[in-house]
């Protein structure tokens, strides 16, 4: 199942490894699907009733973290911890529909703050005191560090241009007497600029059409004009724009794209094509503008949220599609990802949502959607997998179906079926509930559950005939199944 989800092509054309559905399903690593995590609220009541609009997670340089969202135009901060978290209400004033941007930097006094671009002057951070709209700074809505200086774009009187701050001090963005300036990108015409990405010693400068990108500007102030990387193709979609292992990932019209400093290339293929391009050509303006993007490091997966649909995963070691994932991801949708880093210093991503939560990804021990801060409630979802179309070696010839055999791991789930369905007949069998990886019936051990075995087959009797036939997995179960294999058996039907 490593090919992942093909949603596109033909029936014909799948690969024996892809699947055609992987609903709040997930590759890993060696290849295998498992039904994804459940969400949990970390607070016990909303931010405000209004949508989360990001968040962050800063990493002081004195070890510890805090935790930062914007919604309604108010800062909120806390502390990673048991749940429910406590949030606090900061004093000052933010943008209360620009979704802020931020980035943890240096200002003039050497003193380790956050910088939050909101569409007007820049704010900033400093663990006691919000300061907004800096004196002599520049209005800008994306800001990104590179070469030590803070770097911005998104001022609407100078929609062309990147604007950069002294050496190590984030207050003078854009203020030349403070060692600050703007550079009007003209590479391709009078491009706006989108959005903005460090990979390796180059800033890369997003337009609406077109990838430009700035070297050269260090701490030696060698000014070097920009350069275009490519003029075919852009963003609209700022928040897609994501950075890993030195590759920038982003949103364009025609779908998932990456980029380095030296090319950019889709990255659907005709073997592997892209499930987002039928989507993101029904979408809105606004609707692709609220596409949001987040890199899970703990899983090695892209998140690709699109909004009203649903979060899909694009994952950058098997290079592979699944999702996508409805339920909590579109009811309250999706308005912000961010990665946090737990108690363990392992990363973790959260989300903000339209209602004013803030909700753990992939929760442990969660197997429901929107659990409250102390794991009770929420709502079950379903992994909903078919597998690519079975014609048994010749799509010309009927069959009479014998027996399926699954590979899976149930981790005791109680709620897993697998269905058939050909071009004359259907039929459903209910796996037995599994009680491996329960121990005591509702004991864990440890951090996860304890007594689980390895994978199993199962026999599914299956009847009726066809030319093909198309085989679904789904769990409803409360547990996290994970399945690697389906095959059939079947007999020709004709002379003997």
């Amino acid at each position: 199942m490593n090919g992942g989800l093909n949603s596109i092509s033909d029936d014909l054309s799948l690969a024996p490894q892809q699947l055609r559905q992987t609903a709040n399903g997930r590759l890993t690593d060696y290849g295998a699907i498992t039904k994804r995590g459940g969400t949990q609220r970390i607070s016990s009541a909303v931010l405000t009733a209004n949508p989360v609009l990001n968040g962050f997670n800063w990493s002081k340089d004195n070890g510890t973290e805090q935790i930062l969202a914007v919604a309604n135009g108010t800062l909120y901060t806390t502390t990673y911890g048991a749940f429910p978290v406590t949030w606090t209400s900061r004093t000052g004033t933010l943008s209360t529909s620009v979704a802020p941007t931020f980035a943890q930097f240096r200002d003039g006094t050497g003193t380790d703050v956050v910088y939050i671009a909101d569409g007007g002057l820049i704010n900033k951070w400093n663990g006691t005191t919000l300061s907004t709209n800096i004196a002599n700074s520049v209005a800008v809505e994306t800001i990104q560090v590179h070469n030590e200086r803070l770097w911005g774009c998104g001022n609407s009187t100078y929609p062309d241009s990147i604007f950069y701050s002294a050496l190590n001090d984030g207050d003078t963005i854009g203020y030349g007497a403070g060692g600050g300036g703007q550079i009007i990108v003209r590479t391709f015409g009078d491009e706006v600029v989108i959005g903005l990405a460090s990979i390796n010693t180059s800033l890369l400068i997003f337009h609406r059409r077109g990838i430009s990108r700035l070297t050269g500007y260090s701490q030696d102030d060698i000014t070097v004009q920009p350069a275009g990387l490519t003029a075919d193709v852009g963003t609209i979609a700022a928040k897609s724009i994501v950075a890993s292992n030195n590759v920038a990932y982003f949103i364009s019209e025609r779908g998932l794209y990456r980029c380095n400093e030296m090319e950019v290339a889709p990255v659907g293929t005709p073997t592997q094509p892209d499930p987002l391009l039928p989507l993101i050509r029904s979408l809105s303006a606004a609707e692709f503008d609220n596409i949001r993007c987040v890199v899970n490091r703990a899983t090695k997966e892209l998140w690709i949220s699109i909004p009203g649909i649903g979060c899909y995963q694009y994952h950058l070691v098997l290079n592979a599609w699944s999702g996508p994932w409805d339920n909590a991801y579109i009811s309250p949708d999706t308005t912000a990802f961010f990665e946090v880093i737990d108690d363990d210093g392992l990363p973790v991503v959260m989300r903000g949502d339209a209602d004013g939560w803030v909700s753990l990804c992939d929760a442990p021990l969660i197997y429901t959607d929107n659990a409250n801060a102390d794991g009770t409630g929420g709502s079950t979802y379903a992994l909903v997998a078919q597998m690519h179309r079975m014609y048994c070696g010749d799509d010309a010839l009927a069959k009479a179906l014998r027996w399926g055999y699954l590979t899976a791991q149930l981790k005791g789930s109680k709620n897993c079926s697998v269905s058939w369905a050909t071009d004359e007949t259907a039929g459903s069998y209910q796996l037995p509930p599994s009680s491996a990886g329960i121990w005591s019936i509702l004991e864990n051990w440890d951090t996860g559950i304890w007594g689980g075995s390895g994978s199993r087959n199962y026999r599914i009797p299956m009847g009726g005939n066809g030319y093909y036939v198309d085989m679904t997995i789904t769990d409803s179960g409360q547990a996290l199944p994970v399945f690697s294999r389906m095959e059939i058996e079947t007999f020709a039907l004709g002379r003997r």
